[in-house]
């Protein structure tokens, strides 16, 4: 992935804590004392990892409306980086056109940023967007790539079949 990752943060769902001696100088006496530290630290759950400058050399033209709809599809992807719903639905949710949602959607398709495995469920490309950790972007990017390989096929199947009717 390229640079220009842009990160939004949720409530962080998974903490790692680490107990461990540490010599401590304690400032007024300058004497060392051995503590007992917790380490809390937070991975990268919780955070939305956006590669915006790939999702936009992908779209071709990026608007504020096609834009309040990718911050919209972002806000509502759930832990498999899915969203159910129709193109009326996405409309009225950001305010923009079913029509600009259509153009959006299909431009994003044609980028590879989501595939719709069947109809009104967009999955995100979990290597441009992804809510969640390594282990779980790896989860789902097996199923995208499929999902992918599956949409391929069937784009070829409808080819075939314009090319007799045409014949």
């Amino acid at each position: 992935m390229g640079s220009g990752g842009y990160l939004t943060q949720k409530p962080a769902k998974s903490l790692r804590h680490k107990l461990s001696p540490k010599p401590l100088v304690t400032q007024g006496t300058g004497e060392i004392i051995e503590a007992q530290v917790v380490t809390k630290t937070i991975g990268d759950a919780g955070f939305h990892k956006v590669w915006l400058s790939e999702i936009l050399e992908l779209v071709d033209e990026v608007g504020n409306a096609k834009m309040k709809i990718l911050m919209w599809l972002l806000s509502k992807t759930d832990h498999q980086n899915q969203v159910l719903a129709t193109h009326q639905e996405i409309a009225n949710a950001t305010g923009t056109s079913p029509k600009t949602v259509q153009r959006l959607m299909r431009s994003l398709k044609a980028a590879l940023v989501i595939v719709e495995p069947r109809r009104s469920l967009w999955r995100l490309n979990p290597d441009v967007i992804f809510k969640g950790d390594h282990r779980q972007r790896m989860n789902v990017l097996v199923k995208y790539r499929s999902e992918t390989a599956q949409a391929d096929m069937f784009d070829l199947d409808v080819k075939r079949v314009a090319k007799k009717d045409a014949a």
